[in-house]
């Protein structure tokens, strides 16, 4: 079996194939590399990612100043992810980051709704 079609974590699901994502029922506008990130990330849900593990592996870049780019997506990316004082993915202070993993599950099965 190849990779999933679906992402789905909890509420947010990100159809892999359309490049669309959704927080419950409502469509999130995300640009190219917080797209990236955000897949990234829940694709490693409960685990610590590093800057530079999401600035290679991530957005596929390799220059020491962006590991400063990826703080500044990450930032954007939460504040369109928070709901209701609730946020999905967590800093881990002088590491890395980590998305939050609540019911999840990944694969072709997982539906997304819509």
């Amino acid at each position: 079996m190849g990779q999933p079609l679906v992402v789905r974590r909890g509420d947010l699901f990100i159809d892999l194939v359309n490049y669309r994502v959704l927080l419950g029922q409502q469509p999130i506008v995300l640009s190219y590399r917080e797209y990236a990130l955000l897949v990234y990330l829940a694709t490693h849900a409960g685990h610590i990612v590093t800057k530079r593990r999401l600035l290679e592996e991530g957005m596929g870049r390799h220059d020491v100043g962006g590991l400063r780019m990826v703080d500044e997506h990450i930032r954007h990316l939460k504040s369109k992810l928070e709901r209701e004082g609730r946020s999905l993915i967590e800093e881990v202070e002088g590491v890395g980051y980590r998305f939050i993993a609540s019911g999840e599950s990944a694969g072709r099965g997982a539906g997304f709704p819509g």
